[in-house]
């Protein structure tokens, strides 16, 4: 999700609409109602993949007719982020709740899938000027419910720990202020007063044993430092943080080392040090949710841009992928997003947004290793070796002509006409030499089908910028299909040029402007992705076929015909949940669909 432009957004929010109502009435969950695995945190474990290949009779063959919406529920204000689903009920939160004062506030809602009927509710209050950059206050990530207990941040950069059955209060950790009853001395909240955005929480956290991870900063505010906490899942007491702002050049910040200006060192816990220079580099914020090998015992953490910003190579740990022991925090490694993998030259502010998936990649016979794949808002998709973050492949996503030449129309850099930049682009010579954010990569986190070895991956931003509104659609696929050993395009192409999936369209190529602003997940030989027009779709994972859609809503109004968000399916069982910002309806929907056999 791009930051800068949605910050012009605060003025064009959705109408208020009807309260939510319940569509059935409570009822005990079946015990044949109840299959594992859970999608207990964002895209479903650990490591990220996205993948139910157990517990689900959702396949390719009749699809079409037996995936069908059982509820819809409105809800106070818009779904920005994937549900969980643990045991039979769907955890999920909203922003800007209109049962919060003025919109300032969130909601997070306990529903039974079965019934569609929402049994739980917690609800919170923030004052006005603890809004994010977005004006979102709320929620925006996915939590994660492990051992009787539901986990989230929120955007007013706190971090709640409540109860699974009650929703109740457990704790509550400030991050974004020191909290010191919780071993908390950070106080990171300099250039808010002058009107910059403050430290969010946008990172969906991770549980391992008894302890919680979870990431959060700002990387558009030019005072601020980020960081990865560590806390104890039962108490909420921080074991440890790690700055990811890099203090001095060539060498690598320690856990627990924290910048002097943050911290009052008069009450610093005594297990804290502080660093008094100036940094490297401030931003650098991990955004997505974090990702845990156990073999390894590391955290795979991606990060956004450095603060000022800065071409590739950028400076400290920014643009790329940091690794830290889960025990101690300890640096582990750091890879960088590779400079010559920008489609334009001249890109400029790549972060990367979405998560690292972990898998197993086979290199020959009883040659496997631990391989990290995550994308880039550049278009750049890398597998790394997850022990030395060695690159053992990338390729870009976005297309070219068949001769290997760039395309006018991708990732333009310069409008002679603002309001139609694809049908009156600039030459490639103009983009390339003009310094630009591109909005047409990839923003969200790959999913896996380790039966097919592939992977796929989500393509293009948010699609209301009058820079940019949205993907070249004529020539680039909302989602990608890749061989996990190659990245090569797995799907059958045609005989285009550039090259397009033949089995695919529609709806790719068809709907101006439609963007993959999510994150897939795969189920059996199922891949589902949902899009800006806000629609989810099913296609066949081996070769693309189109297989089942539906539209959530429409989009708000705003730029370039309005926005909207549905960031994705989460899978349980023979059901799919996804939720989204639309039009209308206080901004938010979810929608609960069950497979029925015929």
């Amino acid at each position: 999700m791009d930051k800068k432009s949605e910050e012009r957004l605060k003025t064009a929010r959705r109408p208020k609409a009807v309260a939510p109502t319940p569509t059935a009435t409570p009822a005990a969950l079946s015990a044949a109602a109840a299959p594992t695995p859970d999608w207990w945190m964002y895209h479903g474990d650990h490591a990220h993949t996205g993948f139910v290949g157990q517990g689900s009779d959702i396949k390719s063959e009749n699809l079409a007719t037996s995936l069908k919406m059982q509820t819809e529920l409105q809800l106070d204000g818009p779904v920005l982020s994937i549900p969980a689903i643990v045991e039979g009920y769907i955890y999920v939160g909203i922003a800007n709740s209109h049962e919060a004062m003025a919109q300032n506030g969130g909601s997070f809602y306990k529903i039974n899938i079965e019934t569609g009927q929402i049994e739980k509710t917690f609800n919170w209050d923030i004052a006005a000027d603890e809004r994010d950059t977005h004006s979102f206050t709320g929620m925006g990530c996915t939590p994660a419910v492990r051992d009787g207990k539901v986990y989230f941040i929120a955007f007013n950069g706190k971090f709640y720990c409540l109860d699974q059955e009650t929703l109740e209060k457990v704790w509550i950790v400030d991050l974004r202020n020191a909290d010191l009853a919780y071993n908390q001395p950070v106080t990171n909240t300099k250039g808010m007063k002058a009107g910059y955005p403050p430290a969010a929480g946008w990172s969906s956290p991770v549980v391992v044993g008894n302890r919680v991870y979870v990431g959060i900063g700002e990387g558009e505010n030019p005072f601020l430092y980020s960081f990865v906490y560590c806390l104890d899942a039962e108490t909420g007491n921080v074991v440890w943080i790690f700055c990811t702002c890099q203090f001095e050049a060539g060498k690598d910040n320690q856990p627990n080392v924290l910048p002097a200006e943050v911290v009052d060192q008069s009450t610093l816990p005594e297990m804290f040090t502080v660093y008094k220079g100036e940094p490297v580099t401030r931003g650098s914020s991990v955004w997505s949710s974090i990702a845990y090998d156990a073999g390894l015992n590391r955290l795979f953490c991606t990060t956004g841009n450095p603060q000022p910003d800065s071409v590739l190579p950028s400076p400290g740990y920014s643009n790329g992928l940091l690794t830290l022991d889960a025990g101690s925090g300890e640096f582990k490694g750091f890879f960088q997003v590779r400079a010559d993998s920008n489609y334009r030259p001249s890109d400029i502010d790549v972060d990367v947004g979405g998560s690292p998936m972990l898998f197993e990649l086979n290199q020959g016979p009883g040659d496997n290793i631990k391989a990290v794949a995550f994308g880039c808002k550049n278009g750049g998709f890398f597998v790394l070796h997850a022990s030395t973050l060695q690159c053992l492949y990338w390729r870009q996503l976005l297309p070219y002509y068949n001769n290997g030449t760039q395309i006018p129309t991708v990732d333009p850099h310069v409008y002679s006409n603002p309001a139609s930049p694809v049908s009156n682009p600039p030459t490639n010579g103009q983009s390339n030499t003009t310094a630009a954010e591109n909005y047409s990569g990839t923003f969200g986190t790959p999913a896996l089908n380790p039966d097919l070895q592939m992977i796929y991956i989500a393509i293009g931003g948010p699609n209301y910028h009058s820079a940019s509104p949205g993907i070249d659609y004529q020539t680039t696929p909302f989602m990608r299909a890749l061989d996990f050993s190659t990245l090569a395009d797995t799907w059958p192409m045609d005989d285009n040029d550039p090259q397009r999936y033949l089995n695919a369209s529609p709806p790719m190529y068809t709907n101006a402007a439609e963007c993959g602003l999510s994150s897939p997940a795969v189920v059996n030989d199922v891949v589902f992705c949902s899009t800006t027009k806000i629609s989810l779709y099913a296609f066949k994972a081996d070769d693309g076929t189109f297989l089942w859609g539906d539209d959530l809503g429409e989009q708000t109004e705003g730029y370039n015909g309005g926005y909207g968000y549905c960031m994705g399916p989460a899978v349980w069982g023979n059901y799919v949940v996804a939720g989204a910002l639309i039009f209308g309806r206080d901004g938010g929907i979810l929608r609960i669909y069950k497979w029925q056999s015929e």
